[in-house]
């Protein structure tokens, strides 16, 4: 049974499509706010005042905020891509730069050739053992 807590939230899956349906109608409705501002303003003819020009600054920070919420509810999928992409490069730039043998177990291409225990068989089911065992690797049995 696994005992380490579960990190996420209790509700993280509702959450995210949360984010992920607010997210982009927040910034529907933000663009909107802004092209409603600057058509006001630029179809101005003569001196008019512009009276539309105040939604530009609502726009700006709903652009912000949807933003916001499109990032947490794409940012599990985004590092995924990101870590798929980048998993292979970083072997193999560990591969190149200790000629093939690896850094803290990433990029070990050298083969030692096969390893021999060099230890005691096991008498039931006959596999060599390495050195200092005290139980076979193939059958759990007490080698002493």
């Amino acid at each position: 049974m696994n005992t380490v807590p579960n990190p996420g939230l209790r509700h993280q899956a509702g959450l995210r499509t949360f984010f992920r349906v607010a997210g982009p109608l927040v910034l529907v409705v933000a663009v909107g706010f802004m092209a409603t501002a600057l058509v006001d303003f630029f179809t101005l003819e003569g001196f008019e005042e512009p009276t539309k020009f105040w939604m530009f600054f609502v726009g700006i920070p709903l652009l912000a905020v949807g933003a916001w919420l499109c990032q947490a509810g794409y940012a599990g999928a985004a590092a995924r891509y990101t870590s798929g992409e980048l998993s292979p490069v970083v072997k193999d730039s560990a591969a190149y730069l200790t000629d093939g043998e690896g850094l803290l177990g990433v990029g070990r291409t050298v083969d030692d050739g096969p390893r021999v225990a060099g230890g005691p068989f096991c008498r039931p089911c006959g596999v060599r053992n390495d050195g200092d065992a005290r139980y076979c690797d193939g059958c759990g049995q007490s080698l002493a």
